[in-house]
């Protein structure tokens, strides 16, 4: 059975090793995440250790109750800041296996996991990982909260990873690396090119 806390902080960590030799210019490349920059996802990651409950109430009454708008704008205004500044930060996080109250660490590992992916493909960087974080990601998928939305994403589809001995679920089959399959439940397209099966086209549909 795997140590939980070690994974995440495992997940955590190699986010750290993608960031910590950007340049200057790379910090400030868009991510795949709409209107988002590296430094903006990273610190949108950060505050899975760092977000202060203050913050989400004065937040969430500027954006009028709308968490996503309050999570975007809170994200970028924490991206805005210096390089170093981010950058203790996130090495901060990666030696870090908290979790809040109301989330379970697989949630926070699986959103790290896809963020990772939002940073490293714009910049041609790969994403290391390991079949046992990749299982305990994948098994974790099926059950995330609504924020991830992959539960809701891949429910009435069977899932088979081609790459670790995992699949789950009935219905249309959507095969493909355990990675890719995770990141299309997440709302992400970008590794769609390696996945294939029946249900494809429901699971990229239902993003819209």
């Amino acid at each position: 059975m795997i140590d939980e806390k070690q994974a995440l902080q495992q997940e955590r960590a190699t986010l750290y090793e993608t960031v910590r030799d950007l340049s200057p210019a790379e910090w400030d490349v868009g991510s795949l995440c709409d209107g988002w920059r590296i430094r903006d996802v990273v610190a949108h990651v950060n505050l899975g250790v760092t977000l202060a409950v203050p913050a989400v109430v004065v937040g969430l009454l500027l954006a009028r109750g709308d968490f996503d708008r309050f999570m975007k704008r809170y994200s970028i205004k924490k991206g805005s800041r210096p390089i170093a500044e981010l950058l203790a930060e996130t090495e901060l996080v990666a030696r870090s296996s908290h979790n809040p109250p109301t989330t379970k660490r697989v949630d926070l590992a699986i959103d790290t996991a896809v963020h990772h992916h939002d940073v490293a493909i714009p910049l041609g960087r790969t994403v290391p990982t390991d079949d046992a974080r990749l299982r305990w990601m994948a098994d974790g998928m099926v059950g995330a909260n609504k924020a991830i939305g992959s539960a809701q994403q891949s429910r009435g589809l069977r899932l088979i990873a081609t790459d670790i001995d995992w699949h789950y679920g009935t219905g249309p089959e959507v095969r493909g690396p355990a990675m890719a399959l995770i990141c299309a439940a997440s709302g992400r397209s970008a590794l769609d090119d390696h996945l294939e099966g029946d249900g494809l086209v429901t699971l990229q549909e239902r993003r819209r």
